[in-house]
Formats: C-alpha cells, structure tokens, sequence
C-alpha cells in the first residue's frame, strides 16, 4: 500500500495484513513531512559504496535532507514523475542483500534488490542510524530530522524529479514532497 504525505487518509489507513500477527496494525501515523537537497551535496565524501561502509571511497556523495515522523523501518529515494509516482531510474534505499524493494517503487515490472542499489547513509544529530550491514536501525515514533548520504553513481541527473518514501513496520509506504534535483 503506498500513501502519499499529501493525503488526509495516512493517518485512518489501517495495515492491510491485519491478519499477520507479526506486524503492527492501527493507524499509520509514519510521515515524510520534508525532503531537498543539503548545501553539501556533491561537496563531501563520508562513505563508500559498499552497504554499511562509513568510510570515504574518493568519490562525493549525494546530500539530502528530510524530517519524518516515525514509525518506519526502511527509506527509499527514487526517482518520479512530476506528479511523483516512480519511474525507472535512480533508486537508492536501507534495506540490504536479497530483499525486494517494494512493488508500488518498482519501474515497469523491474525487480530491484537492496544488493543492486546504492545504500543511504541516514544521519541524525550527527550520528548514523544504519545498522553495519547499511540497514536502517528503525526510527521511533516521533520527528526525525535527518541527513542522508548516497553514493554517487553518475545515475542522478540535473532536472531529475525524487521523492522519499518511508516505510511504515507495517509495510505500508508513506511518500513525500516531490524535490527536483
């Protein structure tokens, strides 16, 4: 299930799977309430391609910035159309190895794995919040003022429209503004 921050209904959506005990269900409360681009994109160099790797690689990273309100257990930046619904092209994430990006993000019946895009370094007060495999430790209720690195692929084009998508532990996908890049 995909909500857009636009929407009144993300907060009265309840978890589709209210069967599966596993997974929280009531309201989702997970917001994407700011996303742009930092002063300091393409102007450092605070990690590594490699998921979890929080050393420099001689190569300048993307630079962003967000505020979110948790819940959520996973941030995905992707590229869109001006009206913000995924299209193919740049997909960055914290989910990590074998596991699926959700389907709402996939770009024409593509299947993207967490091994087969560039990882976000995701930062708050000045301290990362990834797990060592590039994971993202799950935020908690509450805002979150975040800084998020990417590695920069040469895939990220001026002109190119991204949104952010957080996931609620529920699965359920919760986007943001729409930033041009």
């Amino acid at each position: 299930m995909l909500v857009s921050c636009s929407s009144n209904k993300a907060a009265d959506t309840s978890a589709q799977n209210a069967g599966d005990k596993t997974k929280p269900t009531g309201p989702i409360t997970t917001k994407v309430t700011a996303f742009g681009i930092h002063i300091e994109n393409l102007n450092v160099d605070k990690i590594s391609m490699r998921d979890g790797n929080f050393n420099p690689d001689g190569n300048r990273d993307h630079v962003f910035t967000a505020t979110v309100e948790g819940p959520a257990d996973a941030l995905f930046i992707v590229t869109t159309d001006e009206k913000g619904e995924p299209i193919h092209g740049f997909r960055a994430d914290t989910i990590q190895g074998g596991e699926e990006l959700p389907q709402e993000l996939a770009a024409a019946g593509r299947v993207d794995l967490g091994k087969l895009t560039p990882w976000i370094a995701i930062a708050e007060n000045n301290k990362f919040l990834n797990l060592d495999n590039g994971k993202l430790y799950p935020l908690a209720a509450g805002p979150h003022v975040l800084k998020m690195y990417v590695p920069n692929t040469g895939t990220l084009l001026a002109g190119a429209h991204l949104r952010l998508y957080a996931r609620h532990p529920s699965g359920t996908l919760v986007g943001g503004p729409i930033t041009a890049y």
